[in-house]
């Protein structure tokens, strides 16, 4: 009797413990922390993309400026509005990784900005399509199901921007 009930308790233990809240396992990224990565990186295109709108020399890279200012900003938008019904903190300044990004294509002009411009927004993309991926991803993206379910939702527009930037990053590197 002594043994059944043992194994009754070990098995007991370990339904608890595969049971246990999304919110408090270590291997969920933390909400805030995708809020804060994915809202620099959104808020780093919108600026970059209306830089390009003023100072690129290709029309098809201010078009894609101009694109990017759009999309992104609809993006923001409705982060922020999901972010406000969580309670979370939305983040009003860019990372100092995304600040330097924009400094850096301040100072430039014409076909030079043109090349670091399309350069950065295939990099970024890139980089934001991991972060939406990981966030997404139901094993060991976010806690959250609304925001896990947001970062899915974007990855397909993402990958797109970031087929269009490497088409255009071969076109003004020529």
């Amino acid at each position: 009797m002594k043994k059944i009930a043992f194994l009754f308790l070990v098995a007991a233990c370990a339904a608890a413990t595969s049971c246990k809240d999304k919110d408090n396992d270590n291997r969920y990224m933390d909400n805030q922390t995708f809020v804060t990565e994915g809202s620099s990186s959104n808020q780093f295109e919108i600026q970059a993309g209306a830089l390009a709108s003023a100072r690129a020399s290709n029309a098809d890279v201010k078009a894609f400026g101009a694109h990017m200012v759009s999309d992104h900003s609809a993006v923001g938008q409705e982060m922020t509005t999901l972010v406000q019904q969580k309670g979370w903190m939305m983040p009003t300044a860019l990372l100092q990784k995304h600040q330097a990004k924009v400094d850096s294509l301040s100072a430039l002009n014409g076909a030079e900005f043109d090349k670091k411009f399309m350069d950065m927004m295939v990099l970024s993309h890139r980089e934001a399509i991991d972060l939406f991926d990981r966030a997404s991803d139901d094993n060991d993206g976010v806690a959250d199901q609304d925001l896990r379910n947001f970062a899915g939702n974007k990855l397909p527009a993402l990958r797109m921007h970031l087929d269009h930037a490497t088409t255009l990053r071969g076109q003004v590197q020529r």
